[in-house]
């Protein structure tokens, strides 16, 4: 009987030291790439004022009167129009080529550009794909963006919807590097050959000054 409990611990014990071997394959990194993350922004729209007596013809106009009790009455009064900047469409600008950087992992973009107003969140349906080229049967892939954006407004305001064939319910913010103690988020574990399409939500902060801003959103390889 205690020959037999020796040989189950035995057992036991190469199972755990099996299963800790092949944990630890999964820590060395293999590949890492960066998408660059170019926002333009255009500064939140504002209400133009103008005086009734603007030549721009963009006023309003009331007229008075005074009545048989010399009461002030308004007769009428009339809405030319008001004038506030108009905001634009936003324009998705991306130069597509692979990705010259590895080979375990590959994006069909460089860089995304997106143009947006301030006090707005803008949606890029798949604003690159990330793949994952390999046979290895078990992986990890870890993402997130290094930086906030120009070290000016928060890296997480861009959020990912990350998925093979189809759209997640939400987004998740990304991790930040230099703000979350210098990690990265699991993205996902799987084995062989993967591509994943990339969503892109981003809200921009209302009182983000018109600009040029930018991050990188960085994919790891590991197994």
């Amino acid at each position: 009987m205690k020959r037999l409990a020796r040989v189950t611990l035995l057992a036991g014990f190469l199972a755990l030291a099996t299963v800790a071997a092949a944990l630890a394959l999964f820590v060395q990194q293999r590949d890492q790439i960066a998408v660059t993350i170019i926002v333009n922004v255009t500064p939140a729209p504002r209400m133009a004022a103008f005086a009734p007596s603007a030549t721009t013809g963009s006023h309003i106009r009331a007229a008075f009167t005074l009545d048989a009790n010399r009461t002030l009455r308004a007769d009428a009064i009339s809405l030319d129009r008001l004038v506030a900047q108009n905001q634009q469409a936003v324009r998705v600008e991306a130069s597509v080529q692979p990705n010259p950087l590895g080979t375990l992992l590959v994006s069909n973009q460089n860089s995304v550009t997106i143009n947006a107003t301030a006090g707005t969140t803008t949606v890029i349906p798949c604003a690159y794909t990330i793949t994952v080229d390999t046979t290895v049967t078990y992986w990890q892939l870890k993402d997130g963006v290094y930086s906030d954006f120009s070290g000016t407004f928060p890296g997480n305001d861009l959020a990912n919807n990350t998925y093979i064939t189809a759209p997640l319910a939400t987004a998740t913010p990304f991790f930040v590097y230099l703000d979350d103690g210098g990690q990265f988020a699991l993205r996902e574990t799987s084995g062989g050959t993967k591509t994943y399409c990339v969503d892109l939500t981003l809200t921009i902060p209302v009182s983000v000054s018109g600009g040029t801003y930018s991050t990188n959103a960085v994919y790891t390889l590991y197994y």
